[in-house]
């Protein structure tokens, strides 16, 4: 765990507890007992909330990358460059396409292995 995956844990269990102090002042055992599941098995709830983070940051990027491309596209089809600058963008599509791939592989090494919720 890094860091910041500490200070994520510590901030899930903070939020259990809270949510346990309340249903103990409700008087609902069975939310109490269902929070106190959650809490037994925190390590597993709380990988899975990072790893979801994780997966929404790459996917950010994956779109943001894809975006960067269209302009890049865009300016190819709309724009008169010479062929040094056509060559220019062109490298930078091919940068962009290789970010594109590696993001995709570590999508799919986390949806293998990461189970369901």
């Amino acid at each position: 765990m890094t860091f910041s995956d500490k200070q994520y844990a510590a901030k899930w269990v903070d939020d259990y507890l809270d949510l346990y102090n309340t249903a103990v002042q409700l008087g609902d055992v069975a939310w109490q007992e269902d929070i106190l599941r959650t809490l037994q098995a925190k390590d597993q709830h709380i990988q899975l909330e990072i790893i979801s983070g994780i997966k929404v940051d790459l996917w950010l990027k994956f779109d943001s990358i894809n975006r960067k491309m269209v302009t890049l596209y865009e300016q190819l089809r709309n724009n008169a460059f010479s062929e040094q600058e056509k060559r220019s963008v062109l490298e930078q599509v091919w940068e962009f396409k290789l970010q594109r791939i590696l993001i995709a592989s570590k999508l799919k090494e986390y949806h293998l292995s990461s189970p369901s919720k």
